[in-house]
């Protein structure tokens, strides 16, 4: 069966940000494709509850303060040129606010950021990514790395399976096939045992490949199985993920995760989520 594509890109973005050091790259992103793709963008911040400015008197204090809020993020939005920008500062669990707005303006597209991210160190995802990226409807954009060019080389994570075939059909909607890699890793059962391993896992390797470009065919089509490059390894998926984007160079990884809620969608969401955790780069979570 092949994958039916929306072939078209979002017609509504959503950004969710804490205002914290780190957003200004998630907006960056937002900024970029919004203009690329021609899609309005909705900036949301969720706020719990606010603390008092230490030290100030009372008239310093905000009076409102969803709205001190939301004019700070109307006069930095201001600086990005970008015009028909909507703002929305709303109190409540951050996730919750940030799932119901884009349900509301329908969006196609969430970005968020991470709180901390640097050459020698991790990102730390916090508890709203990792709600976003396992209950959104739709593709969550986590924005880990500063924006110097539109996304070039893009690697596409799968199992092969039924389910995965979401993140690959959303990638080609998105970006099209031409920088598109799919990233297969498995384990070599037996291998241990074999007296030439390497032999052995080089069959294996032969048939694992011409496996991803029948997935590929099935999914996007002829033309994108002999375009789109296949790199099949085997180990962990997100420890070799996180080699390759390394090495490589790569911009973003695809993702997907299964729509379910409960402990079963937690665990069968937990490779998606191991990955969003360990790569360097953006990565873009699809929900199955």
């Amino acid at each position: 069966m092949t994958t039916e594509f929306k072939a078209k890109r979002p017609s509504q973005l959503l950004l969710a940000t804490d205002l914290g050091a780190r957003c200004d790259r998630a907006l960056d992103r937002a900024v970029q494709l919004s203009r690329e793709w021609h899609a309005p963008l909705t900036v949301v911040h969720a706020f719990e509850q606010i603390e008092p400015i230490a030290d100030e008197p009372g008239w310093r204090q905000p009076q409102d303060a969803a709205l001190a809020i939301q004019a700070e993020l109307e006069d930095e939005l201001d600086e990005t040129g970008l015009p028909g920008i909507t703002v929305r500062v709303l109190k409540g669990k951050p996730s919750e606010v940030v799932l119901n707005v884009a349900e509301e303006v329908q969006a196609e597209l969430i970005l968020t950021g991470v709180k901390r991210d640097g050459a020698f160190e991790k990102a730390l995802l916090g508890d709203t990514v990792t709600e976003l990226a396992r209950h959104s409807k739709v593709p969550v954009l986590v924005v880990k790395k500063r924006l110097r060019k539109p996304y070039g080389k893009i690697v596409v994570a799968t199992d092969l399976s039924e389910l995965s075939r979401a993140a690959l059909a959303r990638a080609v909607d998105l970006f099209g096939p031409e920088n598109l890699v799919v990233f297969h890793a498995s384990f070599a059962h037996f291998a241990s045992r074999m007296d030439d391993r390497v032999a052995y896992e080089s069959e294996l390797r032969s048939d694992a490949i011409q496996n991803c470009r029948d997935f590929i065919r099935d999914v996007a089509g002829d033309a994108a199985a002999v375009s789109i490059e296949v790199v099949v390894e085997y180990g962990e998926p997100d420890l070799l993920l996180e080699k390759y984007v390394q090495d490589k160079k790569v911009d973003l990884v695809v993702a997907a995760t299964r729509g379910r809620s409960g402990l079963l969608g937690v665990l069968l969401g937990s490779v998606a989520i191991r990955i969003l955790d360990s790569v360097a780069c953006d990565v873009l979570i699809v929900r199955s």
